[in-house]
């Protein structure tokens, strides 16, 4: 007998070679059926294919999902059921319809698939979408190459036991922190994505995370802390004052009036250049007549290039004097405030990747 093999290349970490084996059968398990199932209901909307995969494949990819996340504490309601309550589930791809759809099923959750098909290469995207908003609050993606149905049904349940974990942490209740910082007004990111100012009090996806604290004026901090699932954590962190290059106030102030002076002086000795030196204007220092055909003194003021000097070093004391004032002034955190309210975080981790979208 011939036995075919297929290598399996996968972000999450499962890439074991796969002997062909025979396909599922394709049976839907309604919610009730055995054990009483309990817990939050999820909608799973029809497999979503992109290229050319037979139905009977289809039907094993679809129940490689619903055995997967039958596993866990959740009332599944299969794609047929689905459909029954909303005929456009076929073709659901937006919040709009999401929302619609956990209306008509009761669903807390919507569960939507999709699996692209090349050759022989298969890439698999799972999203979980929150009913009450349509919005998706996580999502898995692998892929493997050269390789069959079955590696495929095993990318499509390691992605369901992700959403498994998941929605495990949603029911435990998600981590939480409370960070405060001094001086507050601190623009906070989390692995990178800005998530308010200081003070802030969030919830956040259990697991380590770097979080990074700036503020304008001040040497930034930038810290690892992990994150339990339902425990609350309360960070509190003093920033430093960044050194400045530049003198104090005071400096600027004396500065300015330095400048003004050296202004003033200068103009002084520049309108006195050529006039006559009226200090020593007597004997023989006096020209009668002088130059002009009358009474003069014999010296003249030559002042005119200290003058010149004067003028530019009060004009570079005064703009230094003014530069320090700007510089020591109060910054303002009307621009953090706006970015903070920009902010959308974006979250991924589990084997494929799981990503945590929101607006705070």
């Amino acid at each position: 007998m011939a036995m075919a093999a297929s290598v399996c290349l996968s972000t999450s970490g499962i890439g074991e070679v796969a002997a062909a084996a025979p396909r599922p059968v394709l049976t839907f398990a309604a919610p009730g059926e055995g054990a009483e199932q309990q817990g939050a209901k999820l909608a799973i909307l029809p497999l979503v294919v992109e290229g050319s995969l037979s139905e009977t494949d289809q039907n094993s990819l679809t129940q490689a999902l619903l055995s997967g996340l039958q596993r866990g504490n959740f009332t599944v309601l299969t794609p047929d059921q689905v459909v029954a309550a909303d005929d456009g589930a076929a073709s659901c791809d937006n919040a709009v319809c999401y929302k619609s759809i956990a209306t008509k099923t009761g669903a807390a959750y919507i569960v939507r698939a999709a699996v692209t098909v090349r050759d022989r290469d298969y890439n698999v995207h799972v999203d979980l979408f929150n009913g009450s908003d349509g919005q998706r609050i996580a999502a898995t993606q692998d892929g493997c190459e050269i390789c069959g149905v079955v590696d495929a049904s095993g990318l499509i349940d390691s992605a369901a036991a992700t959403l498994r974990l998941k929605l495990d942490a949603l029911a435990k209740g998600p981590a939480s922190f409370k960070l405060q910082t001094d001086p507050p007004g601190a623009l906070v990111t989390i692995d990178g994505e800005i998530a308010g100012t200081t003070p802030l009090n969030r919830p956040i996806v259990p697991g380590k995370h770097v979080i990074r604290i700036s503020k304008e004026g001040f040497i930034a901090l930038e810290r690892e802390v992990t994150f339990v699932e339902g425990v609350g954590e309360e960070l509190q962190y003093s920033l430093e004052k960044l050194p400045s290059r530049l003198p104090g106030k005071r400096w600027g102030y004396a500065s300015i009036a330095i400048g003004i002076l050296g202004i003033g002086g200068g103009v002084a000795l520049t309108a006195i250049d050529g006039r006559n030196y009226s200090f020593d204007c007597e004997g023989e220092n006096v020209m009668n007549p002088g130059i002009t055909g009358e009474k003069e003194c014999k010296y003249l003021f030559n002042t005119k290039w200290y003058g010149v000097a004067a003028t530019l070093a009060g004009a570079a004391l005064l703009t230094l004097g003014t530069v320090i004032l700007v510089s020591s002034r109060p910054k303002t955190d009307a621009g953090d405030k706006r970015a903070a309210r920009r902010g959308v975080q974006q979250l991924g981790i589990g084997p494929g990747s799981l990503i945590l979208r929101g607006q705070f």
